[in-house]
């Protein structure tokens, strides 16, 4: 997290004392072909082009400006006050993830059910942002130059349509609505990972998973972001702590009894042998 920087001194964020995040628990065995999502973007949709979503904290301004040379994506204080959940989304995480990430748990390597990303991660959220406002002038895309600047204009009159974004879903980008991003080569393979290795990426960028598992073995991680202290984050990780004690899911996932009649289910004092004071605070169980 000391990649991010912020513009305002006296932004309440700390990268220092990480936060947390309970989230899952994935294990696709050989020949899934089940859990093949496809190329997105977390943290929301619709709402980076709301003035009520991200444009509370104005952190695509300078892309929507028509300066999108400027956006800074390290920039930390202006997705303080974001609201990238306007719609209740399924699954949708309420902290501020500088990075998702996850936690190898076997080994497995490109095209055996792993994690794609596309690295120009500026480029592409400076793409996908400005998508809607632009349409092609020959719509037959098989033509030659269909990709071209020249058969690009600013549209006319503008619709509401923004390409692969719905309320309560996370942005998704395909070959069809978003063809200048060539995510048949720009999209790369996580190289091969062992147990132990841990795997992170800014929480604006495209990623996805192979579509099916064509490797040997299982091909397991547990989901672990990268969350720094805020206000925002503080008062979830209050709520999961609850939940954490009490055996239940956490805030963000659907509601039941789930652990909470295991016997012998891991509590505070697991916490405490496993990480020390570090974890404590982490899961909000000591103060910091």
């Amino acid at each position: 997290m000391s990649f991010w920087h912020s513009n305002s001194p006296n932004a309440p964020i700390s990268t220092e004392n990480p936060v947390a995040y309970a989230d899952r628990l994935r294990i696709r065995q050989p020949g899934d072909a089940g859990f093949a999502l496809g190329a997105h973007v977390d943290g929301g949709s619709v709402e980076r082009w709301e003035p009520n979503g991200y444009g509370l904290g104005c952190v695509y301004n300078t892309i929507f400006e028509g300066k999108w040379e400027e956006f800074d994506p390290w920039e930390s204080s202006s997705r303080l006050p974001v609201e990238s959940d306007l719609y209740n989304g399924a699954g949708a995480c309420s902290m501020f993830r500088m990075y998702q990430g996850w936690l190898s748990m076997s080994e497995t390597g490109p095209g055996e059910g792993t994690l794609l990303v596309n690295p120009l991660f500026k480029l592409a959220t400076s793409y996908f942002l400005l998508r809607p406002f632009f349409s092609p002038k020959n719509t037959n895309v098989e033509a030659s130059g269909y990709l071209d600047e020249g058969n690009w204009q600013l549209e006319p009159v503008q619709s509401p349509v923004l390409q692969g974004a719905s309320l309560g879903c996370t942005q998704e980008l395909s070959t069809a609505l978003h063809p200048h991003l060539d995510l048949a080569r720009t999209m790369v393979h996580m190289p091969k990972v062992q147990p132990g290795d841990y795997v992170a990426w800014h929480c604006d960028t495209i990623h996805a998973v192979d579509k099916i598992h064509a490797g040997k073995g299982d091909s397991s991680v547990l989901y672990i972001p990268a969350c720094p202290s805020t206000e925002a984050n503080a008062r979830y990780l209050a709520r999961q702590r609850e939940a954490f004690l009490s055996g239940t899911p956490g805030p963000d996932f659907p509601g039941g009894i789930g652990e909470s009649k295991h016997v012998g289910r891991s509590g505070r004092e697991d916490v405490e042998k496993a990480g020390g004071d570090e974890a404590m605070r982490a899961m909000g169980l000591k103060p910091w």
